[in-house]
């Protein structure tokens, strides 16, 4: 565990609020118990994947050991503060989708800034399942499906109703020129993003709006991460992404596609 008393930097998450997550019980499936009312189920709620973020900040702030914002994220009762906080700070009933930026300090402050976003649809945020891509190789011989209950197989090239939705051209992904020496900056999300930045200027991607990625490796050469996104690679018939090993961001989408299988 590491020890900062005066820290430089803050820890941040980013989270879409959007009103269509009202329409799915998947968004609450891993809510934590109301700390009044242990046994009751959780409303649904505008905010994508809230009990990952709350569990990405509080990761951090053990490593760095941050007693103060600790405290104010931890259990039940610091999962109702981020809640609180973040419907004090975004309109709720609003049409708009927003990225949501939290931002956590050493004192235990929690700031909430948020910008418009494009909407998805709920197969995007939830997808049953990650469609391989359509310049996969051979696929591996099939195999009964669970997806279809068992009772037929499915092809690679088939689409079911919970597929994401394919609504933008792919983005260019970019090897970055240089290796990156992982750390507690590439693990856990803070506003030291100095690797990023320097990746992304390696990569000639200038603004946030540029739809390219920069992929980081470490100096073994193993991918680490993306630079805004969390790479998924399709080998031997199935989608993987890196190992937490590799030093890159244990971010959220990741966590669910693990926990999905």
């Amino acid at each position: 565990m590491s020890t900062s008393t005066d820290p430089d930097f803050q820890l941040f998450t980013s989270l879409r609020y959007d009103p269509i997550l009202l329409q799915s019980p998947r968004n609450i499936q891993s809510w934590p118990s109301s700390p009044s009312s242990p046994s009751s189920s959780p409303f649904p709620c505008p905010f994508y994947m809230l009990p990952h973020h709350r569990d990405r900040l509080l990761s951090a702030a053990i490593h760095f050991n941050w007693p103060k914002a600790i405290s104010v994220i931890s259990g039940p009762t610091g999962f109702q503060n981020l809640l609180d906080i973040l419907t004090q700070n975004i309109d709720i009933r609003s049409p708009t989708p927003l990225r949501v930026r939290v931002v956590l300090d050493h004192q235990g402050t929690l700031t909430i800034e948020s910008n418009a976003t494009p909407p998805v649809s709920l197969s995007n945020l939830f997808p049953g399942r990650l469609p391989p891509p359509s310049s996969s190789p051979l696929p591996p011989p099939p195999q009964v499906s669970p997806l279809t209950g068992g009772l037929l197989s499915l092809s690679p090239t088939a689409t079911l109703p919970s597929d994401p939705t394919l609504t933008l051209p792919p983005w260019p992904l970019i090897p970055d020129s240089t290796p990156t020496s992982p750390s507690p900056y590439t693990t856990f999300k803070t506003t030291t993003r100095t690797p990023y930045n320097l990746a992304r200027l390696r990569a000639h991607i200038h603004h946030l709006s540029d739809t390219r990625e920069v992929l980081l490796s470490t100096p073994s050469r193993k991918i680490m991460e993306g630079s805004l996104t969390t790479p998924f690679f399709y080998r031997g018939g199935k989608w993987v992404t890196p190992a937490a090993r590799s030093g890159g961001q244990l971010g959220t989408t990741r966590r669910w596609g693990l926990e999905m299988g």
